[in-house]
């Protein structure tokens, strides 16, 4: 991204060119197409900066200017496709960290999932075995009251026979 960044901004100083200024370095190495549209500096009377005996007309000039234009925006259009390949490659390598793990927690999330069915079904069973065994429990208790009443009533009767047969 920086080396966009220096691209576009030794390009910026081109584009305040005015009337019978030179192009900077970059732009002036263009092959003019057309050599009939450079005059000599002296017939219009402006002495060229670089030195030598030509100077730029107007339609010239702006055909340069829009050759630097057009070409600082290339670098513009190219530099933020670099970026954009930039956050594409970041993003791309976040997934491909972020997938694996997404895939570890799905697993563990079956895995726990397993083991509270499993869980569930185990309480569900001690429930129903609880409750058969409170069953047979309460069916001992009950049996053992009637024994204790039996008994309570043989004893009772054995009491009876025996004041009986004393007297």
């Amino acid at each position: 991204m920086r080396r966009c960044f220096e691209g576009i901004m030794e390009g910026l100083s081109s584009s305040n060119i005015r009337d019978n200024q030179r192009l900077p370095q970059f732009v002036t190495n263009v092959s003019l197409p057309n050599m009939a549209n450079v005059l000599p500096a002296v017939e219009n009377g402006v002495p060229n900066p670089q030195g030598d005996d030509l100077i730029l007309d107007s339609e010239t000039r702006i055909r340069l200017q829009n050759r630097g234009y057009s070409k600082m925006y290339r670098q513009r259009k190219k530099c933020h496709i670099e970026n954009l390949e930039d956050k594409q490659n970041t993003l791309v390598e976040i997934i491909c960290q972020e997938v694996p793990m997404t895939k570890v927690y799905t697993n563990v999330g079956s895995v726990i999932n397993t083991e509270i069915n499993i869980l569930e079904e185990t309480l569900s069973q001690v429930n129903s075995n609880g409750e058969v065994l409170n069953a047979e429990m309460n069916m001992m208790i009950n049996q053992l009251d009637q024994l204790r009443l039996s008994k309570e009533v043989t004893e009772v009767d054995f009491d009876k026979k025996k004041k009986a047969a004393g007297k």
